[in-house]
Parts: structure tokens; sequence; C-alpha cells
């Protein structure tokens, strides 16, 4: 048999083939007459596996395409504005992205951006600077906020290491007075992402969160002057299951500050100092009926700060902080370490008055650094003649003084609980 005629029975095999439909089978080898043939898969290419479809896009909207100038001089608040209302609106199985571009200066009036919004979630990408006008700019000067996040879910506030809000606290510091607004606000956000962004010099608070649950808050870096009045930068309200970490803050007040109505809070590897330390509180103030509970501040450095791991708590309060832990906790050069007050007054004088927050189930454990002053003493525990504190666990806290042959020290009223591998300082006054 020749080259042509084997080719010619190949091909007809081939077309009876087709003929049957692509789910025709035939048992190979194949026979025409007394000659025996290979099937004819032998001589085809496999067909090729499908590709998998792209990810649905992202729409993004620009800021820019929006009307924004970006020169750090024209106000650019209804661009803002513009964009925020679009994106909301878009619908997109893979949500949506606002772009703020690099290289740009928004000059910013005071903004509120709400929801709910019909996309399933939204980016919000700072890769630029957003500047706040300065004090004598603003018509309302005594806002409480310049940026408001409100009622958005699935909310990411990212900057990728770029972006920058810069508050211009500097003219609100000055002349004094409390009536500041706070730089950046969320409230009634579910599921929110905030990270890689700069926050210096905040009018006040750096960033506020008020009914949130579900945050993740990430790579942040916080910046105002050590004197600056109540900069503090994550202030966490009525909020719950909460992670804070890998950040580095550095104001003139709490570095982070939970207080009532706030539970199941994680806050771990933040570098802290200067400022006030990391707080639980104040709480109970003007009477007021709050509530903490499951809080644990792990892994964490403070360098050089007015406190270290504090809960405070005005007389006349209610309600509790319970069920809190500070763990592997670094200080270096701390003015008062470890805190634990119900007597809260920064006002100096303040009336005595019976009732007051329940503290209890509270542990400072592998606790150790440096400390070059105090008020009390290294540890203070001061609490309620008529609401002790209990369940206070001490252990494994090492604390020395940066002073040359000054002595640390302990001082617990009417606290209960118990001590373990503790020397520096001894701790012999909490009762059991």
């Amino acid at each position: 048999m020749g080259v042509l005629e084997y080719f010619m029975i190949l091909l007809t095999v081939l077309e009876l083939s087709n003929r049957n439909g692509p789910h025709a089978t035939a048992s190979p080898p194949y026979h025409y007459g007394s000659s025996v043939f290979p099937s004819p898969s032998l001589f085809l290419s496999p067909s090729p596996s499908p590709s998998p479809l792209p990810p649905p896009p992202q729409w993004t909207f620009d800021v820019m395409k929006f009307g924004a100038v970006g020169d750090g001089k024209t106000d650019d608040s209804t661009a803002f504005e513009l964009t925020w209302k679009a994106a909301c609106k878009g619908i997109s199985d893979n949500g949506v992205k606002i772009s703020v571009p690099i290289g740009k200066k928004f000059l910013v009036s005071p903004i509120k951006f709400e929801g709910p919004c019909l996309c399933p979630n939204i980016t919000f990408e700072i890769l630029g600077s957003i500047i706040a006008q300065p004090k004598s700019a603003w018509k309302n000067k005594r806002s409480s906020e310049w940026i408001m996040f409100s009622r958005v879910e699935k909310l990411n506030v990212v900057g990728n290491g770029q972006g920058l809000i810069d508050g211009q606290g500097d003219s609100w510091w000055l002349e004094g007075g409390n009536a500041r607004p706070t730089a950046m606000i969320f409230s009634n956000c579910k599921n929110l992402e905030i990270s890689g962004l700069k926050h210096i010099n905040s009018p006040k608070f750096h960033i506020s969160m008020t009914d949130c649950h579900y945050a993740n808050i990430s790579s942040l870096q916080i910046i105002a002057p050590p004197l600056s009045p109540n900069t503090d930068g994550i202030d966490i309200a009525s909020s719950s299951n909460i992670f804070i970490h890998n950040s580095t803050i550095e104001t003139g007040d709490d570095c982070i500050a939970i207080k009532g109505g706030t539970s199941n809070t994680t806050i771990s590897e933040i570098v802290c100092g200067p400022g006030h330390g990391i707080s639980i509180g104040s709480l109970g103030q003007q009477g007021k009926h709050d509530e903490v509970e499951g809080i644990k501040v792990s892994n964490c450095t403070l360098n050089g700060t007015d406190n270290g791991v504090r809960i405070k708590t005005w007389q006349g309060g209610s309600g509790f902080a319970r069920n809190i832990t500070f763990s592997n906790i670094n200080f270096t050069a701390v003015e008062n370490p470890i805190v634990i007050d119900q007597f809260y007054c920064p006002h100096k004088i303040c009336t005595n008055k019976l009732s007051a927050v329940k503290v209890s189930n509270v542990s400072f454990v592998g606790i150790r650094g440096t400390s070059y002053k105090w008020k009390d003493a290294t540890i203070s525990i001061r609490c309620s003649d008529t609401v002790p504190c209990t369940d206070i666990l001490i252990d494994n806290v090492h604390i020395t003084s940066t002073v040359p042959r000054q002595p640390v020290s302990a001082v617990c009223i009417n606290a209960r609980g118990s001590v373990n591998d503790t020397s520096s300082p001894i701790v012999d006054c909490l009762k059991y």
C-alpha cells in the first residue's frame, strides 16, 4: 500500500468519526480490509484546556476625573463628594475603588462619606496627600470632625505606605480650647480595613471609631508633637472585634484609648511614644455607665511615654472593665509603667463619690523595661473603697529605674489579686 492510499484511508476514518458527532467513540486500532491502522488521535494535537476567566473588573473612580485639582491650594471638597456619590452607587461584583492619585495634594474641607452603598465593597485608595484647611478657613470652627465615614460596610481605606492625611492641627493647638475636630472618624461601619497610611498633626484625635464591628487596622504611622493637646492616635468606643497591629504612634496623648462599650479588641506589635501610653478609659465620667471587656494588649514597645499601660476610671461612674490582659510589653524610660486608677481626675480637684466602675480580672504578664520617674510608684493600683479591684494578676514583671540608686516600688489600695515571679519592684501590697 502506498503512502497516498494510506492517508486517503485515514481521512475517510476521520470524516466518519466527525459524522458520528463529537461524542462518538471507536475502539482502535482501525481496520480497512486486511490492513490495520493506528487511531487517528495519534496524529492530532490534544485540545488545549480552556483558560480560566479573568476576575470581573473593579470599577475605579479617580477624583481627578470629577474635577479635583490637587495643587494643595484649590478646595477639592466638591470633587471628592461627587466621586463618592458615583462610587457609592456603582454596582460591581468585585467592588469599586476611589483613587486619590500619587504626587498630588488635595485640600479638603470638612466632608462626610455616607452609606449604605450599592456595591459590595469600596476601596478608598489614598496615594497622594489629603490636607485640611487651617482653622482660619473653617466655616464652622466648632465642628467635631474633618473626614467622616458613616454607615459603610466592607470599606477599605488604604494608603499602600504612600498616602498622607495632614490635619494641620498647629493652628488649633495654639488657640487652645476643646472644640477641635477629629481628623478621621468611622461611625457605624462593619468589616472595615484601614492600612498603610501616615496621619500627622490632627487638631484632636487622629482616628476615632464608634459603633464599628470587625475592623482590621494595620501599618499606620501617626505623628504629632509631644505637647499637642488631646491628639490621641486611635480612639475606640462602642465597638467590637477590633484588631490593631503593626503600627507606630507618636502623639501628645494616648497612643491608643479603649473607651466604653468596647469588647473583644486585640492590640499587638505597636510602637508607642512619645505620648500617654495605651489606656483603657477614661470610663465613668459624669456618672456614666461604661462597659469594657475582652481586651488583649501584647508585644508592644513604649518609649518615653508619660504612662505605660493603664486603666483609668472616674469616681461616680458604674459598669465594669474586666477580662483585660497586658502581656509581653517592653518599656524604655516610661514615667508611670503600670497604672490602675479608679480616682482619675485630670482637673486636680474632684468630688469624692461612692460608686465606681468595677475593675476585675486584669493581668499584667511578661512586662519588663525601665522607668525614670513616677507619681506614686512604678506599679500603682489605686482602687475604690466601695468597689475594690479584684482578680489582679502580676506575673513575671521586672522594671528597673534609669536613675542610679533610685528604688522602684509598688502601691496597692483596695486591690485583691496575686503575684508571681516579680522582684522588681517587690509587690507585697495585693490582698489575696
